[in-house]
């Protein structure tokens, strides 16, 4: 084992590395130590040379541990298999001063799933710091359709908050998802069902006009691993319902439109499903293709204009299965080149405008409810004096003395139910203050409904990012 700067920069050396040996695949190492005692990894010798026009974002050597180790319990290596962003330091540089906190910073980590970073262009004509493009590189898991989904979400997420305006940047989203992204799969609910995603329309950034329940069926039994004509039970379809589901309200309260690069199948090998007791009466195995490997992006802001073919131009692949002679990976890379595009956006005056009706709705809310409470507690002054004027008529006339009755007031204060009419009083108040609340929620619903997705963008933005349009429509007025 040799020390990380004998091979790799300075720069390289704040990004992370891939391996504790010079060449990860060769000898095992069979360390106890703890993590805190071992060598930091290092980059293997045969990516150097393209460190000298790249530089490489990885995840720290915490997660290039945890890693590490499971790899030397199960394949007794201890190696570091992760993602990385490879970029051109001479065109890009990461892009750190985003709006969001040191907290917010730690909870998006990159790690061995997830390795995102933010970037702006470096002395590009007409290129502005405040437009980054987010790039992701990602591995989802390979079993648990649920733990894909999260992984996911957490990288949208983590690309929102790398925004330095109310919208959207531009973001891509690739590498091995473990999922064909079909059609009834809860991680094709985070792609845009419509051709042309329209910003300046009224509909949610995320739409489904067709039925797919047949293929949700198909698409959990595929995720479960159930044997060729195995149905999902209901308990099974409910959960992925209710994931499905689930994916297309994040959609929808972010206000994301995603796209899928059409590339191909990148995965070939023998057919998992095939009969195996037809198998030793064939002379040749099926081979059985996925496309298991996505490039998505944001179709607002990006244009994929070209894309590398996969196994539709690979015979000898298609043919033996990967990895082989040709190819020593058991995926097929993929890459696509994109045109960016200037995000739309809202003119000063249509955003003023909006901001304006959102703070007369507000501020009438507001009104409303401090006027209803002011009357409700005006009525019940006036309850409550006539009552007491009733109570001395009462004492007088039965000659109670004033000592007395001043004792007796005090009682009734403390401990004697309130009359009739004030208890009736205050049951009246508090269903005409719901009334008037689910009133007002109707309205906040309404105004939000006929926004276009570029105004939700904005209205979202004024609420903070810890603020939520579903919230604002539910409770009223978010301090930012």
């Amino acid at each position: 084992m040799e020390r990380r700067e004998e091979f790799v920069n300075d720069d390289c050396i704040a990004r992370g590395k891939r391996s504790r040996k010079e060449d990860g695949s060769d000898d095992i190492t069979k360390s106890t130590d703890s993590s805190s005692s071992k060598q930091p990894f290092v980059l293997p010798t045969w990516i150097h040379p393209i460190l000298q026009t790249y530089d490489i974002i990885l995840p720290p050597q915490s997660s290039l541990n945890k890693i590490a180790e499971r790899n030397l319990r199960v394949l007794h290596a201890d190696t570091a298999i992760t993602n990385a962003i490879l970029y051109k330091r001479n065109k890009w540089k990461p892009y750190d001063d985003c709006n969001n906190t040191k907290e917010e910073k730690s909870i998006f980590a990159s790690n061995n799933k997830c390795a995102t970073q933010a970037f702006i262009p470096v002395n590009e004509k007409g290129g502005d710091i405040n437009d980054p493009i987010v790039l992701t590189s990602i591995h989802l898991d390979a079993c648990n359709e649920e733990k894909r989904v999260q992984q996911l979400q957490q990288c949208l997420e983590h690309s929102i908050s790398s925004s330095t305006t109310c919208y959207h940047p531009a973001c891509i989203i690739a590498g091995d998802y473990n999922a064909e992204l079909f059609e009834g799969s809860c991680l094709n609910a985070f792609l845009a069902k419509d051709e042309v995603v329209d910003l300046s329309s009224t509909k949610k950034a995320q739409t489904e006009d067709v039925d797919y329940s047949d293929n949700r069926v198909k698409e959990c039994a595929t995720s479960l691993r159930l044997s060729s004509g195995t149905l999902p039970t209901a308990d099974q379809m409910k959960t992925w319902d209710t994931l499905h589901e689930s994916v297309t309200t994040f959609i929808d309260d972010k206000f994301i439109s995603l796209k899928r690069v059409d590339t191909g199948c990148t995965r070939v090998a023998y057919d998992h499903d095939e009969d195996v007791s037809l198998i030793a009466e064939k002379e040749e195995r099926t081979m059985k293709q996925w496309h298991l490997d996505h490039i998505v992006y944001t179709p607002t802001t990006l244009l994929p204009i070209k894309r590398w073919s996969t196994l539709e131009e690979d015979e000898l692949s298609s043919k033996v299965g990967l990895p082989n002679n040709n190819i020593p990976t058991d995926h097929l890379p993929i890459a696509a080149l994109f045109e960016r595009k200037p995000h739309p956006q809202l003119s000063e005056e249509a955003k003023e405008k909006l901001l304006s009706l959102l703070d007369g709705i507000e501020s009438r809310h507001t009104i409303e409810l401090n006027t209803h409470h002011e009357e409700a507690k005006r009525i019940r002054s006036e309850l409550e004096h006539a009552h007491l004027e009733k109570q001395r008529k009462v004492a007088t006339e039965s000659n109670e003395s004033s000592e007395q009755q001043q004792q007796s007031t005090k009682k009734k204060k403390k401990k004697v139910q309130p009359p009739p009419e004030i208890i009736q009083h205050i049951r009246n108040g508090r269903n005409e203050a719901k009334e008037l609340k689910m009133k007002q929620k109707g309205e906040r619903d309404s105004f939000i409904s006929n926004l276009t997705i570029l105004e939700r963008m904005v209205v979202q933005n004024t609420f903070g990012r810890k603020g939520k349009v579903t919230s604002w429509i539910e409770n009223g007025r978010l301090k930012k």
